[in-house]
């Protein structure tokens, strides 16, 4: 199948958007002429949508790998699925900032790291089987607390994915729920969403007044991520009385 890339991304306004789907379409175009399989960096939900809609509009087959349904992130591949995924286990208390940080600083991009699980007395994060050697012989130490990774076969998850709440704002605009969230003043929540602190979809937002969805996910730098519900009802002065999911 012939693909003019540049017609397709001529649809796409965003310049990010435009080197995700550029490169998942040289690895088709690489698979549809070697015929060995290939496959995605880690996908967000957003960038998953923005692919899957690319390669449905094109007519192009693929597959979609996720480890299980408490999971978000994943890969799209095509050809026969191969050990693309990596799944971690790290035993000890910590913090999902705490192992995401130190990962980073091991060089590896947003989209090399999958989903990061802590549990009670261990934690668990994926990652791509090729940087197996990086993380083995250099992932050893969170927060000067010496680690040892295993690699293991599956995530024994016992913790909701959700802590579900309740908050009321004035109105659905991205400021105002940032407020809430973080617990911080309108002028320090503006101030932390043109700082780059936020992500509405997966995506930096620094517009304050954008308006905020049911299904749309926030995430707040040293927060959380949170997942807009419902409306709930009004308040009988009008305010909003909004549900909201945190992730654990």
């Amino acid at each position: 199948m012939e693909i003019n890339k540049g017609e397709i991304l001529k649809r796409i306004m965003d310049k990010e958007d435009k080197i995700i789907v550029s490169n998942i379409l040289d690895k088709y175009i690489k698979y549809n002429k070697t015929n060995i399989s290939t496959y995605t960096n880690f996908l967000d939900q957003r960038r998953l949508k923005l692919v899957e809609d690319t390669l449905k509009y094109l007519k192009i087959d693929y597959n979609i790998y996720i480890n299980n349904d408490y999971l978000e992130k994943a890969i799209i591949y095509f050809g026969e699925y191969e050990d693309f995924i990596t799944i971690y286990q790290i035993d000890g208390k910590f913090e999902h900032k705490d192992i995401l940080g130190t990962l980073f600083s091991l060089g590896l991009d947003y989209d090399l790291i999958g989903d990061i699980v802590v549990e009670e007395n261990y934690a668990y994060f994926t990652s791509l089987t090729r940087l197996n050697d990086l993380i083995d012989n250099n992932f050893n130490m969170i927060k000067n607390k010496y680690i040892k990774p295993k690699k293991v076969n599956e995530m024994i998850i016992t913790k909701d994915k959700f802590n579900n709440f309740n908050i009321i704002i004035s109105s659905m605009r991205l400021d105002c729920i940032v407020s809430k969230l973080a617990n911080l003043g309108r002028n320090d929540a503006v101030k932390y969403i043109n700082d780059g602190f936020v992500l509405l979809n997966y995506k930096e937002c620094k517009n304050i007044k954008k308006q905020v969805f049911e299904g749309d996910i926030i995430s707040i730098r040293k927060v959380g991520k949170f997942k807009i519900r419902n409306e709930e009802k009004k308040t009988k002065k009008d305010n909003i009385i909004l549900n909201i999911s945190k992730y654990n």
